[in-house]
C-alpha cells in the first residue's frame, strides 16, 4: 500500500507546488485522491490531513513531508 501512496503524493506534488490557493490545492488533492483505489483509512487520512492546512505553505508542507515519509525519509 506504501508504494501507492507514495506514488500518488508524486503524481500530485508538482502540481500543488504550483499552486497560489490554498482552496483550490485542497480540492485538487481531495479529488485526486478519492479517485484513486487507495486503503479507506490512508485515503480519509490524507483528505481529513489536507482539510486542516489552513494555507497554502502548509499544504505544501504536508504534501513534501508525506511524500518523504512514505519514502522512508521523511521526520515523524
Amino acid at each position: 500500500a506504501k508504494v501507492q501512496i507514495k506514488s500518488v503524493f508524486e503524481q500530485i506534488a508538482s502540481n500543488v507546488f504550483t499552486m497560489k490557493d490554498v482552496n483550490q490545492a485542497k480540492v485538487f488533492i481531495t479529488e485526486f485522491i478519492t479517485s484513486k483505489g487507495i486503503d479507506g483509512v490512508d485515503k480519509n487520512t490524507i483528505v481529513n490531513n489536507v482539510s486542516k492546512c489552513t494555507n497554502i505553505n502548509q499544504l505544501q508542507r504536508y504534501v513534501c513531508n508525506s511524500l518523504l515519509m512514505y519514502e522512508g525519509m521523511g521526520v515523524s
